[in-house]
């Protein structure tokens, strides 16, 4: 069933109407939550509201080596430890911190194959009515997110030995967080674990699926050596999108087309509403060297989106 935007802020407007602590309130929320469990369409709503737009990262794994609801605890904990020092690590790169403790919590293992929820801790409020509180994702729900996307990412394509994506996205990430990478992947590898879920963050719900072949692609990317690295401004249209696996087509004007890695969902959320809007843009790429590992390296270029805008229309002649 498809809402409009006023259906989502009344549903909005509901919700804070029943913020208090009182059994009618509580009442109320339940009653918002049935109705969203429901709708397709308020699930991304009641999370935001419920959530105060910090992400989630929701993975089951399954497998041959996961016998009905047990998995191999050493490597489970290896995989959860990894995916956390990343994000931690992530987190400190933005914040330009040498330390930092990491803040992300883990609700309780449950059953569905095995199924562990990592999120990101909800910051301190002001006393108040929530409503009246401005709500923006922390350094740590921005940082799983864009753990998150790499890890999506390395599944698609992944028998592709030059994934110019996939490359970049993990470019983009500070180097102390790739040990962490490599330590979760190499726990999906070793138990041939197929994970799957998806990241929910303000920017909706995405799906997340890595396999043992994913697992091995992530861990061919984050072994290359980044030679060198500059920016560039292109101008120019975008050829198509992938919210999901973090990937954007650009076709520069008077140059061939390039696929690119998108790095979060704030910057994918820009490029989905200039190519609905079918409007011209100009660009700013990280462009990385990158060197594989071998006794023959290739050496490639990969594109990475660092901001976009639309350009002005062209003046009308009358």
């Amino acid at each position: 069933m498809t809402l409009t935007e006023q259906a989502l802020d009344e549903f909005r407007n509901a919700w804070h109407a029943a913020e208090g602590d009182d059994f009618a309130s509580r009442l109320q929320r339940q009653s918002l939550e049935a109705l969203a469990a429901e709708n397709d369409a308020l699930r991304p709503v009641l999370f935001e509201l419920t959530n105060r737009a910090q992400s989630e990262l929701d993975l089951h794994l399954d497998g041959e080596t996961v016998h009905g609801h047990e998995a191999n605890a050493e490597s489970f904990a290896a995989f959860v430890r990894g995916v956390a020092d990343a994000t931690k690590e992530v987190a400190k790169h933005l914040l330009d911190r040498q330390r930092r403790a990491s803040t992300l919590r883990i609700l309780a293992p449950a059953p569905g194959s095995v199924r562990v929820v990592l999120r990101a801790a909800t910051p301190e409020e002001a006393a108040g009515r929530t409503a009246q509180n401005t709500r923006t994702p922390s350094v740590d729900s921005k940082s799983l997110d864009m753990v998150a996307v790499l890890l999506a990412r390395s599944e698609a394509d992944s028998d592709d030995l030059n994934d110019d994506v996939l490359s970049g996205l993990a470019a983009r990430l500070p180097q102390k967080a790739h040990a962490g990478l490599k330590r979760a992947a190499k726990a999906i590898d070793a138990q041939d674990w197929d994970v799957q879920g998806e990241l929910r963050s303000q920017h909706g719900f995405q799906p997340v699926h890595v396999g043992p072949h994913g697992a091995k692609a992530l861990l061919r990317v984050l072994d290359e050596h980044q030679e060198s690295s500059t920016t560039t401004t292109l101008s120019g249209a975008i050829d198509g999108q992938r919210r999901s696996i973090g990937a954007l087509w650009f076709a520069p004007d008077g140059a061939g087309a390039i696929e690119a890695a998108v790095p979060t969902p704030e910057l994918m959320e820009q490029v989905v509403q200039h190519d609905a809007a079918n409007q011209r843009v100009r660009a700013e790429f990280d462009v990385v060297a990158i060197v594989g590992k071998g006794a023959n390296p290739r050496r490639r270029q990969v594109y990475t989106l660092r901001s976009i805008e639309p350009l002005p229309d062209a003046p009308t002649l009358i």
